[in-house]
């Protein structure tokens, strides 16, 4: 039972009165939405945005804001990111290695579209990034999943099945991934499996897609360099967004990747019919970026989140029964929880929806569902913190009751 499933069965039982109920992303008042993966709203900087956009229209320039962009996106938000992740990164980017995205949604649909065309072969990670699967899905593209560990994906397990594709002369256009704090699993793949993958990368001649959203949400000292960085930039497209740690309605994000592949997309039809991704948000964004606001927010959010996560774990270990185990992220938004052999997740999702809880089904994050049917994920990112608390009690009262 997916979560689409459960979204459209709620919609269709509510009237037109109950619609207005909905408050964000599918989520039914009244419920207690452990699925939703999104910051909550006591949790976006809506004030100092609100600031931010009243100065703008002193100023006589403003009025670009209402107009077609550039194609390569917002030059002061450009500038801002070369400035700020050159501070802390090894990274050596200029203005020609970024282009503003739609958020890394976008990117991810920008890269399927101008790497790969219909039946090319593509590796990814087992779990995956659901939304990132059903695009490639969409695009009609042959996904190959590799399985992952504690440590990340398997890497003797990746070789293993790009000799395979080697041999079949099909070797893949890229590997999709969130590296560090990893959608749906929480897990950071590990320094050394990234130098070895970037070896890969160059030995078999694919491109890493390194989908880095959740990196600045850490609640540790430090996370292993990017692809990125690893590779010198070479081969490597890095997405961000700013739909983390700022505000997933301002659809904004980011790509990293070498010159000559940012002005292949840059003179994509999309952005030359579009004018750029989002011209009036990327505008306020830029100004909010480079008035430390930005920066100011994600220390403030990396306390918060880690309070939650903190509060997550302590609670899943008191009340979830034996048998029941998860990971424990250093970031990001997810723990990922997999239940005993002999409990089906189809049939705990029936028994939590009747307890008005709802997480996100591990179907959805493999190719091949059934490989997630004794998994599920949490999100401690939308929750208030006594709801988080009150449906991860109820979600384990539930599963007891189903052992």
């Amino acid at each position: 039972m997916s979560l689409r499933y459960h979204r459209r069965r709620h919609q269709n039982k509510m009237s037109d009165k109950s619609k207005t109920e909905y408050t964000s992303q599918g989520v039914v008042k009244g419920s207690i939405p452990l699925f939703a993966g999104h910051p909550s709203r006591d949790l976006i900087p809506a004030r100092e945005i609100q600031q931010i956009i009243d100065e703008g229209w002193r100023d006589a320039s403003s009025m670009r804001m209402f107009e077609y962009g550039d194609e390569q996106g917002d030059p002061d938000l450009i500038g801002f990111l070369v400035e700020r992740f050159n501070a802390r990164e090894n990274l050596n980017l200029t203005t020609d290695n970024v282009m503003i995205m739609s958020g890394s949604t976008g990117g991810v649909t920008m890269v399927t579209e101008l790497l790969s065309q219909q039946g090319d072969a593509i590796l990814v990670d087992a779990p995956s990034y659901r939304d990132a699967l059903h695009i490639f899905n969409d695009h009609g593209l042959d996904i190959h999943a590799i399985p992952i560990d504690g440590g990340g994906i398997i890497v003797d397990a990746m070789h293993d099945e790009l000799e395979k594709l080697r041999h079949e002369k099909r070797l893949p256009k890229f590997y999709y991934v969130v590296p560090t704090f990893q959608n749906p699993s929480g897990i950071t793949l590990s320094r050394e499996r990234r130098a070895e993958i970037v070896e890969l990368s160059q030995l078999y001649g694919f491109t890493i897609v390194e989908d880095d959203v959740y990196s600045d949400i850490r609640f540790v000292d430090s996370v292993p360099p990017s692809f990125y960085e690893l590779a010198k930039g070479q081969n490597v497209i890095r997405l961000g967004t700013f739909s983390k740690t700022l505000s997933p309605g301002m659809r904004i994000g980011w790509m990293f990747s070498d010159a000559k592949r940012i002005q292949r997309f840059v003179t994509s039809g999309e952005m030359r019919m579009g004018g750029g991704a989002n011209p009036f948000t990327a505008k306020i964004v830029a100004e909010f970026c480079s008035s430390g606001g930005w920066d100011r927010h994600i220390q403030w959010l990396r306390g918060r989140y880690q309070t939650r996560r903190d509060m997550a774990l302590n609670t899943l270990g008191k009340h979830m029964p034996d048998g029941v185990t998860w990971t424990h992220p250093d970031g990001g938004y997810f723990i990922w929880l997999m239940l005993p052999d002999g409990l089906h997740v189809d049939t705990l999702e029936q028994a939590a929806n009747e307890a008005n809880i709802y997480f996100a089904s591990g179907k959805g994050f493999y190719v091949n569902p059934d490989d997630g049917a004794h998994a599920l994920r949490l999100s401690y990112s939308f929750l208030s913190y006594d709801d988080l608390k009150r449906g991860i009690k109820t979600l384990a009262q539930v599963i007891a009751g189903l052992l």
